[in-house]
């Protein structure tokens, strides 16, 4: 056999692997354990999407919809990208999912840069984001653009924070630093003692977000790095970073815990290999103790 004849196949046998784990689902479950989370909100359960990319899971998304209701979640949260940039004008079936969500539970939505550069795609006086955001809002989705709301449990709070992070800083194959006071004028300093969730797209500022002050980070992008290698973990994101510190999974530094989505879509790079599914990550809420996660470690 030739090694074009065996590359062929093997590039092959790939795409066939990829074709069948993008039409999969999978829960990752966690648990953070954090001692600002009152008690009101312990066991409180928290479904986070990330990276949807218009993708649909059964018709109208249903089958994705009855995953996330037979989790019985308190509060839906979207890590960012959940709709596609090259489609400015076609997000209302990603719009009315998340509407339908809202029936289930309130649901909070930080942006992406695919939303981000929905802003610069004109329709007469407004853009693209306007239409999308301004449908998520008539049906009951809060969206969080450098804004935080507070969540409300028999007299307990905590908060969650959208934010925008500057196209510039999603740098194509390099790290672009971040200005030491840029999440502070963005987004004012945290409530001190409240526990504060940061809906962060971009992984990648872990350490920012952490001393900024954000106790729980959610974030997406690195779509679990596409293809995963045994022991090594995801081998590229879509900023073309070669083994990505943040691919997927839970991560700790100090007393700041991040949740990395792997996501649900795809978009330029339309491949998952190595048992990279698209999943649900589902994080239950506690009172006390050390964060940790339930099922599958980072390099899982």
């Amino acid at each position: 056999m030739s090694l074009i004849t065996l590359g062929a196949l093997t590039a092959g046998g790939l795409l066939l692997c990829s074709e069948y784990e993008k039409k999969q689902l999978k829960v990752r479950r966690y648990e953070i354990s954090h001692q600002k989370i009152p008690e009101s909100f312990d066991g409180v359960r928290l479904v986070m999407l990330a990276d949807l990319h218009a993708r649909s899971f059964g018709e109208k998304n249903n089958r994705l919809y009855e995953e996330i209701r037979a989790l019985a979640p308190d509060y839906i949260l979207t890590a960012g990208d959940m709709i596609l940039k090259t489609q400015p004008f076609d997000t209302e079936e990603t719009a009315r999912f998340l509407g339908k969500l809202a029936g289930l539970c309130p649901v909070y939505c930080g942006n992406g840069n695919h939303e981000l550069k929905l802003r610069q795609i004109k329709a007469g006086r407004r853009t693209a984001y306007d239409w999308y955001t301004d449908s998520l809002r008539k049906k009951g989705v809060r969206v969080l653009s450098d804004e935080t709301a507070v969540l409300e449990r028999a007299g307990g709070r905590i908060d969650v924070t959208g934010l925008d992070l500057g196209l510039a800083y999603y740098g194509k194959g390099f790290h672009v630093p971040m200005r030491p006071d840029y999440l502070v004028r963005k987004l004012g300093e945290p409530a001190e003692g409240r526990f504060h969730i940061l809906l962060g797209h971009y992984p990648n500022y872990f350490p920012e977000y952490a001393a900024w002050g954000a106790d729980l980070i959610l974030a997406g992008h690195m779509h679990g790095g596409t293809v995963r290698l045994p022991s090594l973990g995801g081998l590229m994101s879509p900023n073309y970073e070669f083994f990505p510190a943040y691919d997927r999974g839970l991560y700790r530094q100090g007393r700041s815990a991040m949740v990395v989505s792997g996501g649900l879509g795809t978009h330029s790079i339309n491949v998952r290999v190595g048992g990279n599914y698209p999943e649900i990550s589902l994080i239950c809420l506690r009172r006390k103790g050390q964060a940790r996660q339930e099922k599958h470690g980072n390099q899982g």
